[in-house]
C-alpha cells in the first residue's frame, strides 16, 4: 500500500532550487538565471518578500521561459542570448544558472551553453541543476556555498587573527541577522580576533571573494561541515552559538583553533555569563517546568532545545524540519554537547515529517499535558495558535515577526533576547 504521507507538504517544503535562490539573495550583485519552461515562477519570490521586508528579491532571479519548440530543438542558444542580454542590463558579479526538471529531462545542450557563457561573460558563471522534486532549502544553500568556494582568492596570504564564519544561513536583511553578526563580531574582538567575513552574510560576492581567504581560522557551522578547506587554513567544526552553553562552546572552539590563550577565553566567558545569567534567570523562574515544542532544522533545533532545557523548561516534542537532511543522530549528539548534564531527551523526535504528521504528533503529545509554547516558523504559528500554543517565530519563514530593531538570537545577548521572546510567548504578550 502506498504511504500517502510521502506526497504531503513538509514543514519546510522547499527544494534545492529555493535554497540556491536564498543563497543568491544573500550575495548582493549575484543573479540567478533560472533556465526553465513557461509557467508561474513568482510564488517563491513572493514567499521571500513576505519574509524579508528590507531587501526584496524580485530582481535576483530571471527566467528564460523556454517553450516547447526550444525544448525539442535545444534551448542552449536561448540561454546564451538571454544571459548576455541581461548581463548588459544588470552587470552581475556572479551568474548562477539553475535548471529545473523539465529542462533537465529534455535539454541536452545546457552544459555546453554554460561553458560558452563562461567565456563570453566577464563574471564567473555557475551551473547548478535543481529538479524541483529533490533536496531541500538547506541542501540547496549549501550547494551554492560549495560552488562559490573554489572561486575565492585562496592565493591571498591568511592572517592569524582573522576568522571567517562559514555556513551562516542568511535568509533576510533584517536587523535580527545584523544583530547576530554584530554580536559574534563583538565577542571575537574581545578575544583579539577579527571577523573577516561571513559566508554568507549579505556581503557582495566580490568582497567575499577577497575577505574569506584572509582568515587563517575558518569556523564551520553545521551547514558547512565537511567542505574542504585549503591546507594553509584551519577549519574547526562548531555548533551554532545559540544560548548560554552554545555561545560559550563556540568561543572555546574558535579561540583554541585561533591560538588564543585559554585563560583569556575563560575570562571572556565568565564576564559574559555574569551579565547574561541574572537576566535569563528572571525568565527561567517563570518558565520552570513549562512544556515547549520545537519545529526547526536539525542544527537550530539542537541549540534551541538545549537552551529551553537550560531555562528549566521541558521539551517533550521536536520536529526536525530540514527535509532530507534531518538527522536525529546529529541532533542527539549536538544536544549532548549543549544541554545541561542529565537533561531528559525529548519524548518524540520526528525527522523531516509532513506537516500533517508533525501537527498530529504534536497535538497527541499536547493532549496528555498542555504544551503552551513552541519555537518554529510561520507554518506552525498559523496552525498552533488556534490550539492555544503560542509560537516564537525563528528561522524561515517568519512572516509575522520582522526585526526592525536589532534583536539577536545568537551569542550571549541573543540568549537574553530569546529568553525574552519565550517569556512573552508563555505570557501571550507580543
Amino acid at each position: 500500500m502506498t504511504n500517502l504521507a510521502e506526497f504531503e507538504l513538509r514543514d519546510s517544503d522547499h527544494t534545492d532550487l529555493f535554497g540556491i535562490f536564498l543563497g543568491v539573495h544573500a550575495l548582493p550583485g549575484a543573479v540567478m538565471f533560472l533556465h526553465t519552461t513557461v509557467g508561474c515562477k513568482f510564488k517563491t519570490q513572493m514567499h521571500l518578500v513576505d519574509h524579508d521586508w528590507f531587501c526584496e528579491s524580485h530582481n535576483k532571479r530571471l527566467w528564460t521561459g523556454v517553450d516547447d519548440a526550444r525544448l525539442i530543438a535545444g534551448s542552449g542558444q536561448r540561454l546564451i542570448e538571454f544571459a548576455r542580454t541581461w548581463y548588459e542590463r544588470r552587470k552581475p558579479t556572479l551568474a548562477v544558472v539553475v535548471t529545473n526538471a523539465a529542462v533537465e529531462l529534455s535539454a541536452l545542450d545546457v552544459e555546453a551553453a554554460v561553458a560558452d557563457l563562461s567565456r563570453l561573460l566577464p563574471c564567473p558563471v555557475l551551473l547548478l541543476k535543481a529538479p524541483g522534486f529533490r533536496g531541500g532549502l538547506h541542501r540547496g544553500y549549501r550547494r551554492l556555498l560549495e560552488a562559490v568556494w573554489p572561486l575565492l582568492s585562496w592565493d591571498l596570504p591568511a592572517r592569524e587573527d582573522h576568522v571567517t564564519l562559514v555556513g551562516y544561513l542568511f535568509d533576510r536583511y533584517e536587523m535580527d541577522h545584523a544583530a547576530n553578526l554584530h554580536e559574534i563580531r563583538r565577542l571575537l574582538q574581545a578575544l583579539g580576533l577579527h571577523l573577516s567575513a561571513v559566508a554568507f552574510g549579505g556581503v557582495p560576492f566580490e568582497d567575499l571573494r577577497r575577505r574569506v581567504p584572509l582568515s587563517r581560522t575558518l569556523a564551520m557551522l553545521p551547514l558547512a561541515r565537511g567542505i574542504v578547506c585549503p591546507e594553509a587554513r584551519i577549519a574547526v567544526d562548531v555548533d551554532l552559538p545559540l544560548g548560554l552553553s552554545g555561545s560559550a562552546a563556540f568561543l572555546r572552539r574558535v579561540g583554541e583553533a585561533a591560538g588564543v590563550d585559554r585563560d583569556r577565553v575563560e575570562t571572556l566567558v565568565d564576564r559574559e555569563m555574569s551579565r547574561a545569567v541574572p537576566l535569563v534567570a528572571h525568565a527561567a523562574r517563570r518558565l520552570q517546568g513549562l512544556r515547549a515544542g520545537v519545529f526547526l532544522d536539525t542544527a537550530m533545533a539542537a541549540g534551541v532545545t538545549a537552551f529551553l532545557l537550560d531555562l528549566g523548561m521541558e521539551v517533550p516534542f521536536v520536529s526536525l524540519t530540514d527535509r532530507e537532511d534531518a538527522d536525529e543522530t546529529r541532533f542527539r549528539e549536538a544536544l549532548g554537547r549543549l544541554a545541561p548534564p542529565g537533561a531528559p531527551y525529548p519524548e518524540v523526535v520526528l525527522c523531516g515529517p509532513s506537516r500533517n504528521e508533525s501537527l498530529h504528533a504534536f497535538l497527541d503529545v499536547a493532549s496528555r499535558r498542555p504544551v503552551p509554547v513552541a519555537v518554529g516558523s510561520a507554518v506552525q504559528r498559523l496552525v498552533l495558535n488556534r490550539h492555544l500554543t503560542f509560537v516564537v517565530e525563528l528561522g524561515y519563514p517568519a512572516t509575522q515577526r520582522h526585526a526592525l530593531y536589532p534583536m539577536p538570537f545568537f551569542g550571549f545577548k541573543g540568549a537574553v533576547a530569546l529568553a525574552q521572546r519565550v517569556l512573552d510567548a508563555a505570557n501571550c504578550t507580543f
